[in-house]
């Protein structure tokens, strides 16, 4: 009696984000899918003005029913935000946050922090991944386990390399230090909480630019 619940389908707000212009359709809550996900938008009832919020939080059902208390609830866990999601021109399908925590975790490779994000440049769409690592290892040798840790994570980004001879993932190494750096300028420009530490999936021109300064920051002092 708080709010109504929709849900936008995958595929629909894979449209919108497509086309701003396009209106996704929604579903109720009696219609979703185990197994899918959904972005998900509320429509308040009581408490406050009468409004129907986009709340661009992304929700995977897991069943439609609680067998063992015998209620017809669907049960479903946090899967995410709307604008942390990176899709390679529709052809990898949706890469997620935690895909890429593992493939990153999967290196064996010890990190301070990473972040990632699709830049176009003249020859196409690439995953651009800057991470700080805790010890001496080359940007290629980064990129090669995580390309390799993709691809079994996530087959149709194999099917890149696999079907068209495409390898979309470039690191740039960043020096040690840069990620508290960071930390420290946006909490001394008084930055709230949220923002103290840089989105993992998809950070804007203006944070890449402070991380790379940061970074060339550290490593004059680390000279």
């Amino acid at each position: 009696d708080a709010v109504f619940w929709e849900f936008v389908p995958e595929e629909e707000w894979k449209n919108w984000r497509d086309d701003p212009t396009y209106q996704p359709r929604t579903v109720l809550l009696d219609e979703v899918k185990p197994g899918q996900r959904y972005e998900v938008i509320i429509t308040s009832f009581d408490g406050g003005p009468f409004v129907r919020y986009r709340m661009h939080d992304l929700v995977r059902f897991l069943s439609l029913r609680d067998e063992k208390a015998g209620i017809d609830l669907p049960s479903m866990v946090c899967a995410g935000r709307t604008n942390g999601l990176i899709d390679l021109a529709g052809f990898t399908g949706i890469m997620d946050e935690p895909l890429v925590w593992e493939a990153v975790h999967k290196t064996g490779i010890a990190y301070e922090d990473w972040v990632i994000r699709k830049e176009v440049g003249g020859n196409g769409a690439v995953l651009r991944l800057y991470i700080e690592l805790k010890e001496d290892a080359s940007a290629e040798t980064v990129r090669q386990r995580v390309h390799e840790n993709l691809k079994e994570l996530n087959p149709f980004y194999a099917d890149l390399e696999e079907m068209l001879d495409v390898q979309p993932l470039e690191v740039v190494l960043l020096a040690r230090g840069t990620f508290r750096a960071y930390f420290i300028n946006q909490q001394a420009a008084g930055a709230d909480l949220a923002h103290l530490k840089p989105p993992h999936m998809s950070p804007s021109d203006e944070i890449i630019d402070s991380l790379l300064q940061t970074s060339k920051r550290s490593a004059d002092r680390g000279k």
